[in-house]
């Protein structure tokens, strides 16, 4: 019978250490994260819901070397967190809600027939709808797109996906000259 021999395992791997560069991450992740606390405590929310997205694409960072041998360094921590302070700081800027130019025509003609109804609804609503049918609008245009080139990365053919998404954008450029024409707004 033979004894097997156990023998320690050292850990060769060096712990990272934080250089002058991490050190001015950390502090304007910090100063970032004391103002949001205290100005707009909103954006903590929405801070920490973009974290978990960074986050994300930091696991897989980490777990694809081949993303940190194209980009040629190393993802840290501090860098991700640089990355969802700067980018919800950005969108800070944006807090107005988007304006957009098509169906607004539709939009007015809708909102004068509600209030020379006096239906009972409020215009507001009518606002409400159109909002959401912009958003669903372009939310599949996306989703068209995204399976556009998800198609074109598998050799398949992408090019109907493409003309359906122009044929969309063609019928709401159709719907606002016809409702020009029509209602002359």
């Amino acid at each position: 019978m033979t004894l097997m021999r156990f023998t320690t395992y050292t850990n060769k791997r060096r712990f990272n250490r934080i250089n002058r560069f991490d050190v001015m991450f950390i502090v304007l992740l910090l100063a970032v994260t004391a103002y949001l606390l205290i100005q707009e405590p909103l954006m903590v929310a929405i801070l920490g819901c973009a974290s978990i997205v960074y986050l994300g694409l930091y696991n897989i960072g980490r777990a694809i070397p081949l993303v940190e041998k194209w980009i040629n360094a190393k993802i840290r921590f501090w860098h991700v967190a640089t990355a969802i302070i700067g980018t919800t700081c950005l969108f800070t800027l944006f807090d107005a809600p988007a304006h957009a130019l098509f169906l607004s025509g539709l939009e007015d003609f809708v909102g004068e027939l509600v209030n020379a109804s006096n239906s009972g609804v409020d215009t507001g609503t009518v606002g409400t709808v159109f909002n959401m049918i912009r958003a669903i609008f372009l939310l599949l245009v996306v989703a068209a797109g995204l399976f556009a080139y998800n198609q074109a990365q598998q050799g398949n053919d992408w090019r109907p996906i493409a003309t359906q998404v122009a044929l969309a954008f063609g019928i709401v450029i159709g719907l606002d000259i016809i409702t020009l024409i029509f209602t002359g707004a």
